[in-house]
């Protein structure tokens, strides 16, 4: 198991010693499937890992949510510090309550908060969220592709004030 998880922890302790510790973290994907990796022993590597990195002190760490909940529980339990959890597509209901349960100390928004780049505001008036979708990464996009989602403040109060200097050149 030392060989399996080496290198990670040779990383993480250089830019620890290099950046320090509290400006380190580290991002791990249990059971992921991504590019076809196959992951059969996670509820040995990943405990090994985190052990070798406790002592490092490292600001977080990073648990993308794959399905096996014993696992992320049991993450959780051994990490000494914060522990932020993406469970991706989840409803937030279900992301608020890892954080009513101690199972994360953040939970990660990222594609709720791209297509809502007002969130919080959103959040606070128990307003409906803006769909998290995105092109392939290989789509080609047009002038008309719309790269800024719909938000909840009127259009007229986003428009920058133009610049008279700037006139005829395009820019505002």
């Amino acid at each position: 198991m030392t060989n399996r998880i080496r290198f990670a922890v040779e990383v993480a302790s250089a830019v620890a010693d290099e950046i320090g510790a509290d400006r380190t973290g580290l991002r791990v994907s249990p059971g992921n499937s991504y590019n076809d990796i196959t992951e059969h022993d996670t509820h040995q590597v990943y405990p090994a890992l985190l052990a070798a990195l406790a002592s490092l002190n490292l600001a977080y760490l990073h648990v993308i949510h794959a399905g096996d909940e014993d696992l992320v529980a049991r993450l959780r339990r051994e990490w000494p510090t914060a522990l932020l959890l993406n469970r991706a597509g989840a409803p937030l209901e279900a992301r608020i309550a890892d954080l009513d349960a101690g199972l994360a100390d953040v939970v990660t928004v990222a594609a709720a908060a791209l297509a809502n780049p007002d969130l919080p505001a959103r959040l606070q008036a128990n307003a409906p969220l803006n769909a998290g979708t995105r092109p392939p990464s290989t789509a080609a996009t047009t002038p008309d592709t719309p790269t800024t989602p719909p938000s909840t403040r009127h259009r007229s109060d986003m428009a920058p004030a133009r610049d008279p200097s700037r006139a005829g050149r395009g820019a505002t």
